[in-house]
């Protein structure tokens, strides 16, 4: 009898520790809207404006390119049509197109790249300041995880820390 009475009181025991294990568990996990919060960022909105902007000046580069290498096509058209483009200079400038057009191929990639390497450099200080504070938002409030809304597949309630994240970056 005493051994069925320890038993049931193990039980218990251990379904109380469960209990409060999960409880204690659901309540050190939070998630937030990292989008929400970073978009919220004036330093993103300043890096985004600065990525656009440089975006455009890469942009308008290659449309001088582009623009240049239509001209001579016309150029060469024109002479053409006027017969006075000998067979060899026909031959030079299909080559001087295809390089033209090589070269204008390789700036695109090249502005693509640096548009990216951009958008890095200037971004990479806001995620370091979002990352310090997810840190200190967690510590404060007593989370072992913050986790991305983005990530969750299910949640039925939970802790929503985006709202302080937001505060402690004073936005």
């Amino acid at each position: 009898m005493n051994t069925i009475i320890a038993k049931s009181g193990l039980i218990a025991f251990v379904m109380l520790l469960l209990a409060f294990n999960s409880t204690t568990y659901a309540q050190s996990v939070a998630y937030v809207d990292a989008e929400a919060i970073i978009q919220d960022m004036p330093e993103y909105r300043r890096a985004k404006s600065e990525v656009e902007a440089y975006g455009q000046q890469l942009q308008k580069r290659l449309e001088k390119q582009q623009q240049d290498m239509a001209a001579y096509y016309q150029e060469v058209a024109q002479k053409e049509q006027a017969g006075t483009l000998t067979p060899k200079e026909g031959q030079e400038a299909q080559v001087k197109l295809q390089q033209m057009q090589e070269a204008l191929q390789k700036a695109a990639l090249e502005a693509d790249q640096k548009l990216v390497q951009k958008e890095a450099e200037l971004t990479k200080p806001l995620y370091e300041k979002f990352d310090v504070t997810i840190k200190s938002v967690a510590k404060a409030n007593g989370y072992a995880y913050i986790l991305d809304k983005k990530l969750l597949l299910y949640s039925e309630g939970g802790i929503d820390a985006t709202s302080k994240v937001k505060s402690a970056l004073g936005l």
